[in-house]
């Protein structure tokens, strides 16, 4: 027996996620894919690699805060755009009930996590006008 059989069924319908670069495209900005333009330099703590992240780091949440002129309370930290977005749709919107609206060219994952929880798509491209 394939465990692929024991997953949902709105699961085994989905289409599978293919990155902006593997569908295509020129130039150097990718708006599908969810990347920044230019990369800075960082450094990792690799003592720490065996341990779970924070949830909601305070310094992270409170510099974010700051930095965006919000309340601390008004920022979620993820690790990175998909739990984020899973997590909204999940959070706030009802299956079979609630829909998003997506305007491509988008990042892909917003619409895979609406097909998995059950959540309608709204498409609007985007217009010259736009």
């Amino acid at each position: 027996m394939s465990i692929a059989k024991l997953a949902r069924r709105v699961v085994r319908a989905l289409t599978p996620y293919q990155s902006a670069r593997r569908i295509g495209g020129n130039g150097h900005v990718w708006l599908n894919a969810n990347e920044a333009p230019r990369a800075t330099p960082f450094s990792v703590e690799s003592s720490k690699f065996n341990r779970y992240p924070e949830c909601q780091p305070a310094q992270v949440v409170d510099g974010y805060a700051a930095y965006a002129g919000v309340n601390a309370d008004q920022v979620l930290v993820s690790r990175g755009a998909d739990e984020a977005i899973e997590l909204l749709i999940r959070t706030f919107c009802e299956a079979g009930e609630d829909q998003i609206l997506i305007c491509p060219p988008t990042y892909g994952m917003y619409a895979i996590s609406a097909e998995t929880c059950g959540v309608g798509i709204v498409e609007q491209p985007l217009t010259a006008d736009r």
